[in-house]
């Protein structure tokens, strides 16, 4: 491809950042009243799971640790969450949802559902559904695995 014909080539990631920016700052401006962002929401909706170590956390939200980490200390700072160090290995630390995080996604759960209605009226139900389950197989796409390959060697792949 000739460098001139880069500006006119669709990016596969751009086009779904540029999504997920535009749906995220809907969510998040519905969440405003309840003084969460929606990436705070769905740590601590995660949670209602139980609790779970960094890890774990980490996994389930398709995050790395060091963005989870900074995602994390809010959520500490405003005492919604709690960090401990797990009873089987004191080196591996144990997030849990506190009372105050549990009563503020209860909360917050009618501008959440509200959120999700909206979306799925303007974009159609349908549509909403069938977009979720493309991200989900674009997370289950193994697209990953190419990464712990040298460039060379993905190159050969």
């Amino acid at each position: 491809m000739d460098i001139e014909q880069l500006a006119y080539t669709p990016c596969y990631c751009s086009s779904l950042r540029q999504a997920s920016r535009y749906l995220t700052s809907f969510y998040d401006q519905m969440l405003s009243g309840t003084g969460l962002r929606v990436t705070q929401f769905s740590i601590l909706a995660k949670l209602l799971r139980g609790s779970a170590n960094v890890n774990q956390l980490a996994k389930a939200m398709v995050m790395d640790r060091t963005t989870l980490a900074r995602n994390l200390q809010p959520l500490v700072r405003e005492k919604l969450i709690v960090i401990r160090p797990s009873e089987q290995d004191r080196r591996e630390r144990v997030i849990e949802l506190s009372a105050r995080g549990r009563e503020l996604v209860a909360a917050a759960q009618p501008a959440w559902e509200r959120a999700q209605k909206l979306f799925a009226e303007r974009f159609g139900q349908e549509q909403a559904e069938h977009m979720r389950a493309m991200m989900g197989a674009v997370v289950d796409s193994g697209v990953h695995e190419l990464l712990e390959k040298t460039p060379l060697e993905a190159e050969r792949a």
